[in-house]
């Protein structure tokens, strides 16, 4: 019995260790994309309340949808006049289709069984990535073809009310398909020219950081729909971002 018990928290222990080294990589990963994208590294206090509802937190917003509907449908459009691309294309969808049904059919089995062999984190890893890639086969099953016009395609912008449409023969002429491979490099920091500059906290009251975020802030532009404009929406972020972390610190030091 006391081995069994055993077995069992040497087995639990490396399925923690297995999924705090996949999230090690990710946070990282997340880490160094955020300086190659620009994006303020505002850091507050987590949220932990988003941890009681965590697979809903973690679905995607309904616009983030069309990153995963839209471009695999332009690719297969932009490819779709060369032979030897599109046999290749057609081959792999019905691969992958094959293939996830096959793996989801054989997990299903062994976690209704209740398995011995089932690596739950193993198997939840693996759950979540047979469902991403089973909504890029649900996209590239969309027809999108005008009923109107042959030589377009619509597609409906998940989180609007609005769609949009393709002139295919523009498309046609502005693809050139390469017969060599191009070099692709990640951005990094050093690409981008930061939109924000950062405010020294240290030693500075909450009055001094807010008249310095005005100065940075500068004049406020906004778009034709008279929203922010990207530089300074990226601004005000940050620096209410920043002085959030300011108060923090200051009510911390008082208590």
């Amino acid at each position: 019995m006391l081995r069994k018990a055993a077995a069992s928290q040497t087995a639990l222990k490396e399925q923690y260790d297995k999924l705090a080294a996949r999230l090690a990589s990710n946070v990282e990963e997340i880490d160094n994309l955020m300086k190659a994208t620009n994006v303020p590294q505002y850091t507050a206090v987590p949220d932990h309340n988003v941890l009681q509802n965590l697979l809903s937190e973690c679905e995607d917003s309904d616009f983030w949808q069309n990153f995963k509907k839209a471009a695999p449908i332009l690719f297969c459009t932009a490819i779709e006049h060369d032979t030897n691309l599109k046999q290749t294309r057609d081959m792999s969808f019905i691969e992958e289709l094959l293939k996830t049904k096959s793996i989801m059919r054989l997990m299903k089995d062994k976690v209704e069984k209740g398995d011995s062999e089932v690596d739950l984190v193993e198997y939840a890893l693996a759950t979540r990535t047979l469902e991403q890639k089973l909504k890029v086969l649900h996209a590239l099953n969309i027809h999108v073809e005008s009923p109107e016009d042959q030589n377009k395609i619509t597609l409906n912008i998940a989180g609007s009310a609005k769609a949009i449409e393709i002139d295919l023969v523009k498309l046609r002429e502005a693809v050139t398909i390469l017969d060599k491979q191009v070099v692709e490099k990640q951005a990094s920091p050093d690409d981008i020219k930061p939109l924000v500059e950062n405010i020294d906290l240290e030693g500075i009251t909450e009055e001094e950081f807010l008249n310095k975020a005005v100065e940075k802030i500068g004049t406020i532009q906004k778009t034709a729909n008279k929203t922010l404009a990207k530089e300074s929406f990226i601004k005000i972020f940050k620096y209410t971002g920043d002085f959030a972390k300011l108060k923090s610190r200051d009510a911390k030091a008082k208590s």
